[in-house]
C-alpha cells in the first residue's frame, strides 16, 4: 500500500525512543480526525506493539505511519536473527490492543518480525 500522507521513522530498539514514536502516532490520529480519547487509544496500542518488537531484537526498527482519510495505519518491522524469539504480546496487552484498535497483527518470519495496526476515527455526530 502506498499513501501520499506517510512518514517513516528508523529507531534503535531502545525504549527511550517510544516517546517519539507515540508523538508521531498521535499526530497521525489527529490528521485522521480522531478524538483525544481515540488518539490516546492509538498511542497505547502503538506503545504495546513497538515494545513487543523491541523486547526481542537488537536491530533497528522501521516504523511507517500513514493516514488515509479517517484511518491511521502504523506498521513496524525489524530484522530477526535466528536466535531472536518471536515477538509476542502478553495476554493483558493483547486484550488492550484488541480493544483499542480496529485491527492489528503481530507476526514474524525467519528473517523479519513486524506489526500492523489500524484505527479509524469514529464518525462525529452531526448536531
Amino acid at each position: 500500500m502506498e499513501y501520499d500522507d506517510e512518514l517513516f521513522l528508523v529507531v534503535a530498539p531502545d525504549v527511550g525512543f517510544l516517546r517519539a514514536i507515540r508523538l508521531v502516532a498521535a499526530d497521525a490520529g489527529r490528521r485522521a480526525g480522531m478524538s483525544v480519547s481515540e488518539i490516546d487509544d492509538l498511542r497505547i496500542a502503538v506503545d504495546e506493539l513497538v515494545q513487543a518488537l523491541m523486547n526481542v531484537t537488537e536491530s533497528r526498527l522501521v516504523i511507517r505511519v500513514a493516514v488515509h482519510g479517517a484511518r491511521a495505519i502504523i506498521l513496524g518491522a525489524a530484522r530477526r536473527r535466528r536466535n531472536d524469539p518471536p515477538p509476542r504480546l502478553h495476554s493483558v496487552a493483547a486484550l488492550i490492543v484488541d480493544a483499542v484498535s480496529d485491527h492489528y497483527e503481530l507476526s514474524h518470519s525467519p528473517a523479519e518480525m513486524w506489526f500492523v495496526l489500524a484505527k479509524t476515527a469514529a464518525a462525529v455526530p452531526v448536531r
